[in-house]
């Protein structure tokens, strides 16, 4: 498949940030490292839906950058497929099910001419669609090899294994990889009665049609786990580690005489972190798709005044019950400061930053300051951290969190773990502190192991790009 000069990709990601993001920054390299020449990137929203600032600002981002083509494609309608008070899992079931649809009944209007199709692992029921247009066609997995090594092994599981993973007693086993434990289990297979757990599967079963597989990890930080995807037992489709894909820190803002208001937070971030000890401050960040009970906040805060750290804390409004339901609307919300926080929220705001809009985290993660992060372990977070250089709190959530979360420990080396209380499933204030100083604090013996380890990492991600970088080698194989 040689490269030239006509050569025009169509890319299609899932919906939410932590799918478009990393697509985006896919696409640009594909542009910028002319793999690619020509591109074009599809994009959808749910209709009725306010599209998330954070969303906006990225697209606005690429836009600006005008290195290829976005279409927004008909916002997908909903209404008559699922009730609107479903849960999140089926609604993204349909969304699986229904954008491959649109986008094959959407491309063949128009006078395109592609050469390639990339989409979402997620996505790939998508692949058996376009088979008819005899091209070479990609499945890109946003998150870490080992969740692609199972997928791509949850059609056996699905025959081998009877009832329920996560009543499993022994570990699962995926060949070549490390197991994976019953409670750890990505959550589309947490329920095979559930239409979700189906689509994930017709998915990773679609992907074995794909030419190649483009995965957000680097040899060096999955070693065990690509050599098995590479040796055929768990699949024949060749995998491609192209990591890690981040988004740039943003661009100093020029003077002007009225700069956004996002120029304007992240001026003042910068400027508070400006005058902080080096890495004397911790990120706190749980991503933009969940929001913490009150109960949640009471003991987040606690924590961080029990850790005696300056902060900066992301966090959205309040909610009764925490929940993780903004996966399509992250930070859409007008978000109120005040009435919705507690009297130890309050509190503790003179020692740090707190932020209820959108966060620059990586202008945050890369300034000197920054000693750790306390993240619920999303994979993008992950990649951001990693290229920064700083040491993680792990705090999972739901999704591939846990999953993330026991490889950063137990093989990776740059990560410390938050004990979960079993009896209330949530962090206590103490054992966050615990977890915090552990990597703040410059005596701690097994913190300075995982700092260091994190500041190897950093060095090794920033080689992966260079032009002889094994990141940069992979990607060049897709256009060829």
């Amino acid at each position: 498949m040689a490269i030239s000069s006509s050569h025009h990709a169509l890319l299609l990601p899932s919906p939410g940030m932590g799918h478009i993001i990393p697509a985006l920054e896919l696409a640009k390299r594909l542009v910028t490292h002319q793999i690619i020449p020509k591109l074009t990137f599809f994009y959808t929203s749910i209709k009725n839906s306010t599209p998330s600032k954070a969303e906006t600002l990225v697209l606005q981002s690429a836009i600006k950058e005008n290195l290829f083509d976005l279409i927004h494609l008909p916002p997908l309608d909903l209404t008559n497929k699922v009730d609107p008070h479903a849960s999140l899992e089926s609604k993204i079931a349909i969304v699986t099910h229904e954008l491959p649809l649109l986008f094959v009944s959407t491309i063949s209007t128009m006078n395109l001419n592609p050469t390639i199709i990339i989409t979402d692992l997620f996505l790939c029921q998508l692949l058996p669609l376009v088979q008819n247009l005899n091209l070479p066609m990609f499945a890109f997995v946003p998150t870490n090899a080992w969740l692609l090594a199972l997928g791509l092994h949850s059609p056996t599981l699905d025959k081998q294994i009877q009832g329920e993973y996560v009543n499993e007693i022994k570990p699962i086993s995926i060949p070549g990889c490390k197991t994976i434990h019953p409670h750890e289990i990505f959550d589309m297979l947490k329920d095979r009665t559930h239409r979700l757990y189906h689509e994930f599967v017709g998915a990773c079963e679609g992907a074995a049609l794909a030419n190649g597989i483009i995965v957000n990890t680097f040899h060096e930080l999955e070693p065990k786990t690509l050599e098995a995807l590479g040796s055929g037992q768990i699949t024949k489709v060749p995998v491609y580690p192209v990591g890690p894909i981040v988004r740039e820190p943003s661009p100093s803002p020029s003077p002007s005489p009225s700069p956004s208001s996002d120029e304007g937070n992240r001026s003042e971030i910068v400027e508070w972190l400006n005058k902080q000890e080096e890495e004397s401050v911790v990120y706190v960040s749980l991503g933009s798709g969940y929001s913490m009970s009150c109960e949640e906040i009471k003991e987040m805060a606690l924590g961080l005044e029990l850790s005696g750290n300056k902060f900066i804390w992301s966090v959205r409004p309040t909610v009764t019950k925490a929940a993780h339901g903004h996966y399509f609307t992250a930070g859409s919300e007008n978000l109120e400061k005040s009435n919705s926080f507690l009297d130890e929220f309050h509190r503790i705001q003179s020692n740090g930053i707190v932020i209820t809009d959108w966060a620059p985290q990586m202008d945050i993660l890369k300034h000197p300051s920054v000693g750790g992060f306390v993240s619920h372990c999303g994979w993008n977070s992950i990649m951001e951290s990693v290229s920064c250089g700083v040491p993680i709190i792990g705090l999972p959530l739901f999704a591939d969190q846990m999953m993330n979360a026991r490889m950063l420990v137990e093989d990776v080396g740059n990560a410390v773990q938050v004990e979960v209380s079993p009896s209330a499933y949530m962090v206590g204030s103490e054992d966050l502190a615990k977890a915090i100083r552990k990597i703040m604090d410059k005596d701690d013996r097994d913190g300075c192991v995982i700092r260091a380890r994190a500041k190897e990492l950093k060095h090794i991600a920033e080689r992966a790009w260079f032009p002889d970088g094994s990141a940069y080698f992979e990607l060049s194989k897709i256009g060829h």
